[in-house]
Parts: structure tokens; sequence; C-alpha cells
């Protein structure tokens, strides 16, 4: 028993080079037959690159984080604010890097900024933390949370876009 399955996924430009489907699209389409997603062998390589990527950028993180946050003992999150920040800044560096000079296939930038930098940053988390904060009346901790991985994320993210434009 074999079906296709299309499945549109929003994804920024930098994402999905030489994509056929519109603007800001990337269509994933395979066949599901039992258990195994087949369409190409390219596809299924794509796919384990960005599964290998986003495991080692879990362990990243992972590791980071518990390092930041044993060292600072505090209860503040700056595990979690330093992955974040330094996923915005590497992430559009290496991302528009690769885009101005394509020193790598569109295959291998995928695994990079969907696969490791999808498994490295923290959204959730910071979600989650901001939210608990918020719980316990604690306002100017979450208050100063939410500014400084929103304001530091978008200064670092275009800090990363201009250092990469210089080379």
């Amino acid at each position: 028993m074999e079906f296709a399955i299309t499945v549109p996924v929003i994804l920024p430009d930098l994402m999905t080079p030489g994509c056929l489907a519109a603007s800001g699209v990337f269509v994933f389409s395979c066949q599901l037959s039992f258990l195994c997603w087949t369409k190409r062998i390219g596809d299924n390589l794509k796919i384990v690159l960005i599964a290998l990527f986003g495991a080692l950028g879990t362990l990243a993180r992972y590791g980071l984080q518990g390092l930041v946050q044993v060292r600072t003992g505090g209860t503040f999150p700056y595990g979690t604010l330093l992955v974040n920040l330094t996923g915005c800044f590497f992430l559009s560096l290496i991302a528009q890097f690769t885009l101005n000079r394509l020193v790598i296939s569109p295959d291998w930038r995928i695994a990079i900024a969907v696969g490791f930098f999808g498994g490295y940053t923290t959204f959730s988390t910071f979600g989650w933390e901001t939210a608990k904060m918020l719980e316990e009346g604690e306002w100017t901790r979450a208050s100063a949370y939410v500014g400084a991985s929103v304001i530091a994320g978008l200064f670092l993210s275009l800090a990363g876009i201009r250092l990469a434009n210089k080379f």
C-alpha cells in the first residue's frame, strides 16, 4: 500500500535554496510504503543529515546549557540565554556566509540550519522558563530575560549577517 504525502512547511528562503515551491515554502513530498519513507536517495540523505545534525545540536545545547548553569549556580536561566544568543549569532553568520559564498551544498546548509540549530536553540525552554518566573511573581526577572533574549538575539543576528558580509 503506497500513497503520497505532501507537507508544505514554511521556512525562510535561506533554508530552501533551489526549491521549486513558492518563496519561503519548502515542500516535503514522499511515498509511505509500510514503514519506509522513500522518494529519492537524495531526500533520504537530507532527512538523515537533518536528524544527525539535530542530535548534535541537542547534545551541544545540553552540554553548554548545563555547564553554564552549574558555573553560575543561580536560578536565572543563564544557560538557556547563552544558548539562544549564540544560536542567533552563529545561525545568522553561517547562513549568510553560505548564501553569499555558496561554499556548501543546499543539503548541508539545511542540515546545519534546520538540524543543528533546530536542536541547539531552545525557544520552547525560554517560553517555559519565562512562564515559570511569571507564575512565581518574578516580573522583573522575567522581563529582563525576555528583553535580553529578544533584543540581544536580534542584535547578534544582525552582527552575524554583517560579519558574514565582510568576507
